[in-house]
């Protein structure tokens, strides 16, 4: 058996990625109810952690990100310094990033079918439009821009939902140290021509990454390729990737036209919102699979990691708590910013009397059982619109997972493509098209 590794509110268990900025891990927490809650746990590298500056930029952006509450955002919990380390507390999806499930499924020979790229896609966007139209306690738009719109910041959980994470390089108006103008941040293949510039960016900058993700999945070839980063650059800034129907023949010519439109180079001429390109997405998924639920990726996705899936949970089952008597819970460095009844504030790294020690790590969210819960977004305040025929012209892919009739449809397709209120938003919020933030022309 192996121990549990306790850091501040928290049990660390497996190393799941290493990066040139953290270490990520594993790891666990109890609620105040005594219930396990299962957390991902990033610990910045050291020479990250001596650089005050960095820290006090971070700071500042995760307070921007303590604004975000959405089904497709990964929460963050806490931002903590403690024991000469720093720490970044967030929800832990029980899944994999799209970049290593498109691998997976280049290695396996197969792909995600167009109607589930659709689907993945229009969560995404989900997530990104709720922070590009974000609001802080004010009520002042907070004007976040991820920077950083690319399959490895896109978690898939093995039930098929969908959440967007790692905004710790947003920019926005309100950050006290600002990224300046000019310097690069970002996966350059998955960049706006904009930010290749090295130019003052809006949302408008992340339709076009989500754009060229959306081209990546689709024709399963980057948009944009070259010798060297610095070609690459100069690629991205002209804008002209190969048409994505001549790299696959089989996209439908509504998906090809929605490309098209998001990797536009005028920003004007782009989708305005993530909300549009969502609501366009939607609109050809309805048309080429009416049936479409979210069931069917998450089939796709087990059967893609179930190996993946058991070595987990037999992992899960090795460790025993680390019952140190340590009292430091460490400093949260945007306590402030979170409030006095944060989530964090309610974590334990003790069981409650009322659960077994014995069973306190074992499993990890019942994973294997294919009942799956269709997905809350948008649930509100909507409409039921009849969806048309599917396409019997689309093309075939390399995959297709049968739909059996108890299936239910998805509540994908009883959403009004039309912006509506929802329990998601914050406090004060509308869900409402916003016009780009001020200094950006719509005729850029």
């Amino acid at each position: 058996m192996r121990r549990t590794k306790r850091l501040g509110r928290y049990h660390l268990t497996e190393r799941i990625a290493y990066g040139g900025m953290a270490e990520i891990f594993r790891g666990f927490t109890y609620d105040d109810d005594g219930f396990r809650r299962d957390v991902a746990i990033k610990k910045l590298l050291p020479h990250y952690v001596e650089d005050k500056s960095f820290i006090d930029m971070l700071t500042d952006e995760f307070k921007l990100v303590s604004h975000l509450k959405h089904p497709n955002i990964a929460e963050v919990f806490e931002l903590t310094e403690i024991e000469d380390t720093l720490l970044i507390a967030m929800e832990y999806v029980d899944g994999k990033d799209l970049r290593s499930a498109v691998e997976k499924a280049r290695q396996r020979g197969v792909s995600l079918q167009f109607d589930d790229i659709a689907y993945v896609l229009a969560r995404a966007l989900d997530g990104m439009h709720h922070a590009h139209v974000a609001r802080d306690e004010k009520n002042q738009p907070l004007r976040i821009v991820h920077r950083d719109f690319s399959p490895s910041n896109i978690l898939v959980a093995y039930d098929g939902t969908v959440k967007i994470c790692d905004f710790g390089i947003a920019k926005a108006t309100h950050n006290r140290v600002q990224t300046k103008t000019g310097i690069i941040k970002g996966k350059v293949k998955y960049m706006s021509p904009e930010q290749a510039f090295g130019r003052k960016l809006d949302w408008r900058s992340d339709i076009f990454s989500a754009g060229s993700v959306l081209y990546e999945l689709a024709t399963g070839a980057a948009p944009f390729t070259a010798a060297n980063e610095i070609d690459l650059i100069f690629a991205v800034r002209d804008a002209e990737p190969r048409p994505s129907g001549q790299v696959n023949r089989h996209i439908p010519a509504e998906l090809q036209q929605i490309i098209e439109k998001s990797m536009t180079r005028s920003r004007s001429g782009r989708y305005q919102t993530a909300m549009e390109f969502r609501d366009a997405l939607l609109g050809f998924l309805r048309r080429y699979n009416p049936k479409y639920r979210r069931t069917k990726l998450a089939r796709f996705l087990k059967k893609l990691w179930a190996e993946e899936i058991e070595k987990e949970l037999r992992a899960m089952e090795d460790f025993v708590l680390d019952a140190s008597p340590s009292q430091d819970l460490g400093k949260n460095l945007i306590a402030d910013a979170l409030g006095p009844d944060a989530t964090y504030s309610k974590f334990s790294p003790n069981p409650t009397s009322n659960v077994d020690p014995d069973r306190a790590v074992s499993g990890i969210n019942g994973i294997e059982s294919e009942q799956t819960i269709d997905d809350p977004v948008h649930a509100a305040k909507t409409e039921m619109i009849q969806s048309p025929k599917a396409d019997k012209r689309r093309a075939t892919q390399p995959v297709r997972q049968a739909r059996g009739k108890s299936d239910e449809v998805d509540p994908i397709h009883n959403e009004k493509t039309a912006l509506t209120d929802t329990s998601d938003d914050l406090a004060g919020e509308k869900t409402t098209v916003e016009t780009p933030p001020k200094g950006h022309s719509v005729n850029e």
